[in-house]
């Protein structure tokens, strides 16, 4: 199911399929307010998609019109992604071995990987894809786990948002996103595992190495 990162987009980590990457759609926008539900979590990423879906479905007729939207979707998407914990999580036990200026770097790299390798796929599956929200589950720490389905013509994929409390005074959003799970596979853990291979065979800079070369592949 893995495939290098020299050979990505790979099912491992970047979910090639259309329909899996539509999920990101519920959680690039900005920050808005909400009426009091019981469903808040789940109603504030409904209202999350409009937002971006009027952004990613604008024609794009140049490069630098590109490069503008995109900026404009990166500034949005921060708030509602944990980057620098996703990124941490994502490299596991090597983590603790980095230096400051290495786990800078890798955060860098990481979010721009994420962003741009999704942002492409977006693009066009955003009018492909449906979603139909399932349920809310309170989290003990706070935030929310919101269970949902994504709908094409061809299948059908089961996607569980992993929710936290965003931190105002940090400028996040109303809620965080943790991980995705999709299918029962933690998107965090996916990216753990094919780092950690990579790590393990050509260490951490064949990783920077390889995470660079991919990233100016998909931008």
């Amino acid at each position: 199911m893995s495939k290098a990162l020299t050979s990505l987009p790979s099912k491992k980590i970047f979910w090639p399929r259309s329909v899996m990457t539509s999920l990101l759609t519920l959680m690039l926008a900005s920050p808005l307010t909400w009426a009091k539900s019981e469903t808040p979590a789940t109603d504030y990423l409904k209202t999350q998609v409009a937002s971006v879906l009027a952004l990613t479905a604008t024609a794009i007729p140049t490069v630098k019109e590109k490069t503008k939207i995109d900026g404009e979707l990166l500034k949005l998407i921060q708030p509602m992604m944990d980057f620098p914990a996703m990124s941490e999580v994502s490299l596991g036990k090597h983590w603790p071995t980095l230096n400051k200026a290495q786990r800078d770097l890798f955060m860098s790299l990481f979010q721009e990987l994420v962003f741009h390798s999704y942002m492409k796929k977006i693009r066009s599956a955003n009018k492909e894809a449906k979603i139909e929200y399932e349920d809310e589950t309170k989290r003990e720490q706070g935030g929310a786990e919101v269970e949902a389905i994504a709908i094409t013509k061809k299948m059908e994929v089961e996607l569980r948002f992993i929710l936290r409390p965003g931190a105002k005074q940090k400028g996040e959003a109303l809620y965080v996103a943790e991980d995705v799970v999709i299918d029962e596979v933690s998107l965090v853990n996916n990216y753990r595992e094919e780092f950690n291979k990579i790590i393990a065979t050509e260490g951490f800079d064949g990783l920077i190495a390889k995470m660079k070369k991919q990233v100016q592949k998909v931008k």
